[in-house]
């Protein structure tokens, strides 16, 4: 018994390692992306996206997809809020593969893509979007009040004035994603 335990205590401690390092990684980004309160408005909407770029790139280290080649794509559906934030991601080696950042015209090219960031502009197609995503093993990360609650897996919040996320554990589970328990502390869980 005593041996055991012995054996529990660094996998305890590795856990917890991980959980502060997903923590520090994300601070990191969001720290590096601060907003000044002085900053003008196209300036905050410029630093809004560059945290939520960096958010994206995290995201991918903490999602298990069953299959998905030799790249990970995160494609934009609808208008593109990002401007050059999204650039410097395109080319970067995550897992063991190469990212591609992708400007989708339709739910079926979005289906191509492992991360789909649903724009705004699509707000009044969502389930739509939902629907014929659910087989295709897209992370589906969005923006829209309710994104998450309708059946989205990531949505982005503002929170006293900071980029956060929230995260429907049921629908990513239903799409067959695994998200990493890590990222789930993170988050706010959301029911659809």
């Amino acid at each position: 018994m005593r041996n055991a335990n012995r054996h529990l205590l660094p996998a305890r401690i590795l856990a917890a390692l991980k959980v502060v390092c997903l923590s520090a990684l994300l601070g990191v980004a969001y720290i590096c992306f601060q907003v000044p309160h002085q900053a003008s408005a196209q300036s905050l909407s410029s630093r809004e996206y560059e945290i939520k770029a960096a958010y994206l790139y995290n995201f991918i280290k903490y999602v298990d997809w069953p299959s998905y080649g030799d790249t990970i794509s995160i494609g934009i559906l609808g208008n593109d809020p990002f401007g050059a934030a999204l650039a410097p991601l395109n080319g970067k080696i995550v897992k063991g593969r190469r990212l591609v950042i992708k400007h989708v015209d339709s739910v079926r090219d979005a289906q191509q893509c492992q991360i789909i960031f649903v724009s705004s502009s699509e707000k009044q197609r969502l389930q739509e979007i939902f629907e014929s995503l659910r087989s295709a093993r897209v992370l589906t990360v969005g923006e829209t009040q309710g994104f998450a609650d309708g059946g989205g897996i990531i949505n982005f919040i503002e929170e006293n004035n900071k980029v956060r996320f929230e995260i429907n554990a049921e629908a990513a589970r239903r799409t067959g994603l695994n998200i990493s328990s890590e990222l789930l502390k993170l988050a706010r869980l959301v029911k659809s």
